[in-house]
Parts: C-alpha cells; structure tokens; sequence
C-alpha cells in the first residue's frame, strides 16, 4: 500500500520512535499489515510459552459476517481465571480494543505488542493489580477488505446498543460476562482530507482523546476518566514527545467549518461502556489515508497511550472498585425516582484548533465553531420509571437486552400497574451526526418523536418487565425510550411503538427471571 506524497518539512514532524516492535507488519522489507492468521499465531503461541504464575486464556466470543473468528486473550494472575471467579474479586478488569474499523490498522498492531508485554515482559508485575482482556481486531472482515465498515456495511461501532452485527454481539459477550472497569478503544482519524479541504492545513496531534459524553454517564465515572486516566495519559504522551488533542470531527459540507467533538449517541462503543459504569476511553492516532506512512510511530503513540492506561488502572485499582460498587448501588437506588436524560446534545464554543502547514509542516491554529461534549446540553428529559413494560411478541428486543447484560423478568400473570404509553408524533431518517462522513451507518439514523400518555397498563402473561433497580439502567433507557438516539423503536428492534410502556409504580404482578 503506497504512502501519500508528503512535503519533506511535513514528514520530519513525525520521526520514527526510539523503538523497534516485533509484530508481523515490522518484519524488514514488509509493507502489509499483521494478517489475522499471524495474529491467531502470535496469540497462541503467547498462550503456550506465557509461564506462571501469568494464566493466559484464549476466547473466541464470536465470529465475524464472514466468518473469521474474532479473537480476544485474557491475562491474569489469579488462580481461576473464569468470567464469575474474576467478576468476584476486588480486582479490575481493564479491556483493550482494537481495530473496529479495519482500516485503521494501528492499534491491533499495538494490542499484539502489550500482549506480549504484559505476558511475558516489563508490563507483567501490572497483572498483580489487574486482569487485562485485549481483543485486537474487532473487525477482521474489515481489516483483510482495509475499509471501515464491516461486511455487510454497517459500522461496528455504531452497533454497541442495537446489536445488528455479530462484531458489536461479541463485544455485548466479553463486556457483559467480565464487567470491565476500565475500556479502552483505539481507532484512528484522518490526516488530511476534509482537514486540507476546508482549512488547507492537515491534522498535527499525534492522538486525539475522548472519554465518553452521553447524557446520563455518572459524574464521578466521568470525574475518574479526566482526573485518574486522561491527566496522567497527558504527561505520559508528553515524556515520549508525541501531541495530543480532544478527539473531533469535521462537518461534511464544503462550506461548513463546524468541528464536533465526539458524540452522545448512546449506541457507540465509548458511550455504551460510560453507560456501564466503565471508565471509557476513546484513543485515535493519526492514521486514517496514511497506509504505511509513519506506522511505527502510528503504534508507538498507541502503545505509550494504552500503557498509561493500564498503569494508572493498577495505581487506582482499589478506587475503581469503590467507584463501580458506589455507580451501580446508586443508579440501581434511583428507580422510580428523579429524571432520566432522553436526549442531549454538546454545548456550542469555539476552540483554537491546532493544525500544520502542508508544505512547510509550520503549525497552524484556526479559530473553529467547536461543539463541545464536555458540556451537554439537555434537550429532553423524563420521569425515571420503576421499569418498562415490553408485550410478549417483542422476544428480540427481551434477547438483545439480556445479551447486553441486563436483567429481564417474565410476566408470569395478569396484571394492572399505573404508567404512560407512547404515541408517535413523527419520524424522520437523518445523516449520522458522529463520525467522519465515511461513517456506514445503514443509510442514516432513524429519528422518531412521541408523546407519553399516561395510562393503567395490562400486563399478561409472556409479556417482559425490565426493572430499573438494576446497575445497567441507563442501557435500558437508551433502548427503550423510543425518542433516544438509536432506541430500539427506531432501529425497529421493538416493532410498534405501543409494545412499549413505562412502569411507574412498583410493579405487583407476578413475575420471575429470564435465565
């Protein structure tokens, strides 16, 4: 894959590391990237000479559209290295994500090299404070085809609520049986295109950062994810040289300047993870339209990034404990109570974005239009229900949220219990507001507007109640009120909008668990 034609002055902003990695792609003389094939060896062989007391496990949660399996490797030292045993130690699990978007390349490169260092090199002696789950390529279709979507076209990150590919499934799978604290997602962005398209200038941070920004992430999650992770993760990028921003993006109209940070959709991998309580994590180096230019350095920026990550989830392992068993006993406490954010939206500002010189490689900084996610606007809220009621033919919706963790009960009689139905007012199919215009997103997002009636609600039996004293809540919120961003009315997961209702008063009807 050729490298772009890049002014001398412009390439010498981006020297190779100090470091030389010894994954397939660095191999003298090659100019493909580490097949899945060698990533399955690398992973295996890891697996067999790895000695104790680290414990590696190899885990195929799923396959791809075509396919491939999709490949995850746990590290531990604890004697019992099953999903429930972990789950039941007061030791967090951190898990590393690579390769959503096959043609972003670097950080299933990076993922492989902490594998190794953490197996059996300087990042080991972590594994005493952690349990770290890395799943390098989330996307192998993509990643062998180099573009973005995976087969059937749909972006794999956009897919973390609806669960339409079996990708975003096997991420629902490690996520919902290890209950990570910490995650961390690494994705790459475009150097140039619409950079050098609307502001003639080309993008000059070594990595952008963003933790997640939907409404309804608890304060204190988002608090531990500036103050525990994204400050010292600064200073680290800093030691080794490499520049740093907040992760945006630019509008798609040629006559449009607007810079976006990173969205509030609650369906992306970044916001989902946030809505689980997890320290979340968005890490994206400068890759997207580079091929094998700067790659070396593309993965040195992703492997000092993910390290910083991993040792400051070890310094504040026993904190991220408490937070996560503080979040999940308050947001469980909270049913029936106060209100829930529907939707939100990020906060018009302007920002000096920073940028280089094409020809000369000189910086640059432009005055931008720049929504701001750290500061969400709330644009429609709710009464928090007890729960929500779903009719007995919604059985896929009652799958997909079991399949992302949380608990559903069965109706088990007939029943009345006071709470609003919904009745839909429009709907309207709009471009995806996060991501670069690339972004498969299906053809657009369904928006869908209603109006909650109140009304006595009859349950009968085989119908599903989902509670919301529940630690995963707010997932059940972004799936179930129809008016969310990609609720499961809109994706078309729950067929009619009054096959849905809110519960809001604690429910007397009998019920018992879905296993």
């Amino acid at each position: 894959m050729p490298a772009p034609t890049e002014a001398p002055a412009l390439a010498a902003r981006f020297p190779d590391p100090p470091v030389r990695y010894a994954t397939p792609a660095f191999a003298t003389g090659r100019q493909a990237f580490t097949s899945s094939a060698e990533m399955q060896s690398m992973l295996r062989e890891l697996a067999r000479e790895t000695p104790p007391p680290t414990r590696v496990q190899l885990l195929s949660p799923g396959q791809s559209q075509s396919g491939q399996p999709i490949e995850a490797m746990l590290l531990t030292r604890l004697g019992d290295a099953a999903s429930a045993a972990l789950r039941s130690t007061a030791r967090p699990t951190v898990m590393l994500i690579g390769q959503q978007h096959g043609d972003e390349p670097a950080g299933s490169e990076a993922l492989l090299v902490l594998a190794r260092q953490l197996a059996q090199g300087p990042l080991a002696p972590l594994l005493d404070r952690l349990n770290v789950l890395i799943v390098p390529r989330a996307n192998p279709d993509g990643a062998q085809a180099g573009r973005r979507a995976t087969a059937s076209g749909l972006d794999a990150n956009r897919d973390h609520l609806l669960l339409r590919t079996p990708e975003a499934q096997a991420i629902a799978a490690l996520m919902r049986d290890y209950e990570p604290m910490v995650v961390a997602d690494a994705h790459e962005y475009p150097a140039a295109g619409l950079y050098l398209d609307k502001f003639g200038a080309v993008a000059r941070a070594d990595v952008l950062l963003q933790y997640a920004t939907a409404g309804n992430v608890h304060e204190f999650v988002t608090r531990a994810a500036e103050e525990w992770f994204r400050q010292p993760l600064l200073a680290s990028l800093q030691r080794e040289g490499l520049s740093s921003d907040w992760y945006h993006t630019l509008a798609s109209a040629a006559d449009d300047r607007r810079v976006a940070m990173g969205g509030t959709r609650p369906d992306m991998g970044r916001n989902v993870s946030g809505l689980r309580h997890a320290v979340s994590l968005l890490i994206e180096s400068r890759g997207v339209g580079l091929g094998r230019a700067h790659f070396a350095r593309r993965v040195h920026t992703q492997v000092v990034a993910m390290t910083s990550v991993l040792q400051s989830a070890a310094a504040r392992a026993d904190d991220l404990v408490k937070l996560r068993r503080f979040v999940d006993s308050e947001v469980s406490r909270l049913a029936c109570q106060g209100e829930v954010v529907v939707e939100a939206a990020a906060t018009p500002s302007e920002y000096p974005l920073r940028l280089l010189d094409p020809q000369t490689g000189a910086d640059r900084s432009v005055s931008v239009a720049w929504d701001s996610a750290l500061q969400l606007q709330v644009l429609k809220s709710r009464a928090r229900p007890c729960g929500y009621w779903l009719a007995a033919g919604e059985r896929e919706a009652m799958l997909r949220l079991r399949a992302l963790g949380l608990s559903v009960q069965r109706v088990d009689a007939n029943g009345v219990v006071r709470g609003e139905t919904y009745r839909e007012t429009s709907r309207a199919t709009v471009p995806a507001s996060d991501g670069p215009p690339s972004a498969a997103d299906g053809g657009g997002v369904v928006l869908v507007q209603v109006e909650a009636v109140p009304a006595l609600v009859d349950v009968a039996p085989g119908s599903w109640y989902v509670p919301l004293d529940q630690p995963l809540a707010y997932l059940a919120v972004a799936a179930l009120e129809p008016d969310t961003p990609s609720s499961y009315v809109a994706g078309g997961v729950v067929s009619r909008v009054d096959n849905v209702a809110r519960v809001l008063a604690r429910p007397a009807f009998k019920v018992s668990a879905v296993p």
